[in-house]
């Protein structure tokens, strides 16, 4: 997952692809129909991507002459879902992070893992380590015998 940190923020999840026809000049579509960004002259365009103005996602945009677009209803919508999926990423990056950063960490070291008791038999029958269920042993031989029950 690629991040624009030299602006502080990820703003790939703002960017829109501005309409080919509409930098023609031949677009015969309006701003809120057409699926692409027609943005104004002020708008900062580069490799005929756009992004968005956060400020206006929210209503609150106060620039006069704003160099990000202001999108119509249906891009912000788009704009406002992929947003959310964005969060949903960072969330999730950051939690498997968390999960291997004691591993990073120098002289960190390994839990011990749990095993479980091994009775001599196991011990001793290949078969049964391999899978108790196809040994030719019957099903009691692999017990302890202080788990078998007497019979009175």
């Amino acid at each position: 997952m690629a991040v624009n940190m030299t602006m502080g923020r990820d703003t790939k999840w703002l960017t829109l692809e501005v309409c080919r026809e509409f930098q023609r000049g031949t677009c015969s579509r309006s701003d809120s129909e057409c699926k692409f960004a027609h943005p104004s002259r002020s708008c900062h365009v580069e490799n005929g991507r756009v992004i968005a103005c956060f400020d206006s996602l929210k209503g609150r945009c106060t620039r006069e002459n704003c160099k990000y677009l202001h999108p119509p209803p249906h891009l912000k919508t788009q704009l406002e879902i992929n947003g959310r999926n964005n969060l949903i990423q960072q969330k999730a990056a950051a939690a498997m992070l968390a999960q291997q950063m004691p591993f990073m960490l120098p002289g960190a070291q390994l839990q011990p893992i749990t095993t479980f008791p091994v009775t001599p038999s196991l011990a001793t029958s290949p078969s049964m380590a391999f899978s108790p269920y196809l040994s030719h042993m019957g099903p009691a031989m692999g017990l302890m015998p202080e788990l078998l029950t007497s019979t009175p």
